[in-house]
């Protein structure tokens, strides 16, 4: 007998002589070498007894404790009847409170003890029982029924645990309406003609879903032959815990109901992301908050924010006896998933979504509502291929919407839009840099080296700022790891290459890396004037929107009159006719892969009034050409809806 179970000092023996019986009473003790349950001394022998087989319980060794003649292989039994309990432990804490042995003889005790299981991370349920022991010549036996292992079961029962799951929250916009909401429940039902042996199917539906088998039976009993017979209505999550079993029952039909929604199918799929059974992976990674087969966040934001969207799960403890019928002993509640806001806007959502829908090759745009840096679209196309996000997972280099960044950090260090810069057909740094279509404008103001996004000119003012200073300017603007509380590639502009690199990485080539995110974010930094910081998934916690630092104001007015100038004399033309606002752009080709001649992004970024906005295609080409119309279509779409 282990030290650990036996009392320090004996607080109290009482002799109750009224009804012919001593009982050993143990309280509570501390003992800080071992567990804090109160536990009884060993120098009685029914209670050493006793003691025994409690930690013979609490090791799995029931084979080693001596029963009365004819007990039943306990431990085989009490492995049977707990073998539903998918407890976290395997067996459970056992600690003997009181010991009674009759008067007279004193041949016969009853003990009483606490059984305590460890079913979840968190759920510990502990309940009283208790079991007879007989004295044989010197030795005192332990008289074993299933009772012992929990005092309300009755014959044939076993103990199961049944985890429960609450509702998933929804994705809901700003003003509330509802963007994804939890998947249907799921109605199961019976169709009697379908059944070759109905009996074995209410059966096991029944124990399958919790539901009274006695009620069922009595249900069929009146329907007819080809009834939708309702046994139930099961959330989601509960349903794909039971469903591979439940489904492939003869007779079982289902009937899932639609879950509301206030925007079309497919709407922003790729950044919302999708939910579906949780793989042994995810499982495994959530520390027992979520099992295999469970419904999940899959992708997107569904998967970011399945902590808050999945809530926390419940667990019931029932007894379950052969014919389905299950009588519930314990429940542990578990909470529903909690609401996600976002910023995405439906009107603008859409109108992105129709502008990319259409193109041949991949293609993403994001839009950010320049007045308080939320992030109203994120759209990928085209539409057969939208589901993958390839607006914030897409890692690309950004070619000449990147001067941005470059022109922001050579007005810091005094350059003027009027300031002659040589634009010639080649430049070398290390290598030789030239421009699309063998371009050259000679000496021309800066203003024209930006409207036509002259590579050369960038190639040769790259020695007046430094790799730092270029990475300071695109991180001020937003070209920096964005943190939207959904999946999505760090933008980042190296600063330890060369000077050839240097040079590269003014024209958004090298290194240079980011999301169309980060573009648009570049450009909603120079409209509003701050350094904007975007928001997508809004912090329940969080009073105000942040804005970000304000940027110098003179900067900031010619840069407004660069990127207006692209669209009035430059390679963004295509946006000169769209209706409202005036449009300021920029626009990029960015070479990419090992293939001679390269291949090339198109790329357009820019903003109007509030709106600011940045679209890609991958392998598109230029980016006027390309990108141009696609923006030119979304703000239009815009100015009609």
């Amino acid at each position: 007998m282990s030290a650990k179970r036996v009392l320090i000092a004996v607080l109290a023996i009482v002799v109750v002589a009224g009804v012919g019986a001593a009982v050993f009473w143990f309280g509570p003790f501390r003992d800080d070498s071992s567990s804090s349950e109160p536990r009884t001394v060993a120098e009685d022998p029914a209670t050493e007894a006793a003691n025994a087989f409690a930690s013979a319980w609490e090791k799995g060794n029931l084979d080693g404790v001596r029963y009365v003649p004819g007990t039943v292989d306990v431990q085989g039994a009490t492995a049977v009847i707990t073998s539903g309990l998918q407890a976290s432990e395997p067996n459970p804490k056992v600690s003997v409170s009181k010991v009674e042995v009759s008067a007279g003889a004193g041949d016969r005790a009853v003990a009483r003890a606490t059984v305590t299981w460890a079913l979840g991370p968190t759920q510990r349920w502990s309940y009283q029982t208790s079991f007879r022991l007989n004295r044989r010549a010197d030795e005192w036996l332990v008289a074993w029924t299933p009772k012992v292992v929990h005092p309300d079961l009755a014959d044939g029962e076993i103990l199961k645990t049944v985890r429960t799951t609450g509702s998933r929250g929804r994705i809901l916009a700003l003003d509330g309406s509802v963007l994804v909401s939890a998947p249907g429940p799921v109605v199961v039902g019976i169709r009697k003609s379908r059944a070759p042996d109905l009996a074995a199917t209410a059966t096991k539906v029944a124990e399958l879903t919790g539901v009274d088998l006695t009620g069922l039976n009595a249900k069929l009993a009146a329907a007819g032959p080809d009834d939708f017979v309702e046994v139930t209505k099961m959330e989601r999550g509960a349903y794909e815990q039971v469903r591979d079993q439940i489904r492939p029952l003869p007779g079982t039909v289902f009937r899932s109901e639609e879950a509301e929604a206030a925007v079309p199918d497919g709407f922003a799929k790729g950044v919302l992301g999708s939910t579906g059974p949780a793989t042994e992976e995810i499982a495994k990674a959530s520390d027992g908050r979520i099992r295999v087969g469970e419904e999940t966040g899959l992708s997107g934001i569904e998967l970011s924010q399945n902590e808050a969207l999945v809530g926390t799960p419940g667990m019931s403890v029932v007894a379950g006896s052969p014919d389905g019928i299950q009588r519930t002993l314990k429940t542990f509640p578990g909470t529903n998933g909690r609401d996600v806001t976002v910023t995405l806007d439906p009107r603008i959502q859409i109108a992105a979504e129709g502008a990319v829908a259409a193109t041949v090759k991949p293609s993403a745009l994001v839009a950010i509502r320049v007045s308080t840096g939320d992030v109203v679209a994120v759209a990928n196309g085209p539409a057969g291929s939208a589901a993958y996000d390839r607006a914030f997972l897409g890692r690309y280099a950004p070619g000449s919407v990147f001067k941005i960044a470059s022109t922001w950090a050579l007005l810091g260090q005094g350059l003027q839009p009027d300031d002659v810069v040589d634009c010639p057909v080649t430049a070398t740094v290390g290598k030789t840099f030239k421009n699309a279509g063998g371009m050259a404008l000679g000496p021309v103001p800066f203003r024209t080296d930006f409207a036509k996004s002259c590579n050369t000119a960038f190639v040769g003012l790259s020695g007046r700022i430094d790799a730092q200073q270029l990475a300071d300017a695109a991180k001020t603007l937003g070209y920096r790891p964005l943190d939207l509380g959904a999946p999505m590639f760090a933008a980042s502009v190296p600063v330890d290459g060369d000077t050839t690199e240097h040079a590269a990485q003014m024209i958004g080539q090298g290194r240079v890396e980011g999301t169309v995110a980060n573009v648009a974010a570049m450009s909603a930094s120079i409209a509003g004037g701050t350094s904007v910081q975007p928001r997508l998934v809004v912090d329940p916690n969080a009073k105000d929107t942040k804005l970000g630092e304000t940027l110098p104001a003179d900067r900031i007015a010619v840069m407004r009159d660069l990127m207006r100038a692209v669209v009035t004399d430059g390679t963004g033309t295509a946006l000169a006719g769209v209706p409202g606002d005036p449009v300021h752009a920029k626009t990029g080709t960015a070479e990419f892969g090992t293939a001679s001649p390269p291949e090339t992004h198109a790329w357009i970024t820019g903003f109007q009034g509030d709106i600011a906005f940045a679209v890609v295609v991958e392998g598109g080409g230029g980016g006027g050409a390309v990108a141009g119309p696609i923006a030119a279509d979304f703000l239009t779409r815009l100015a009609g809806n």
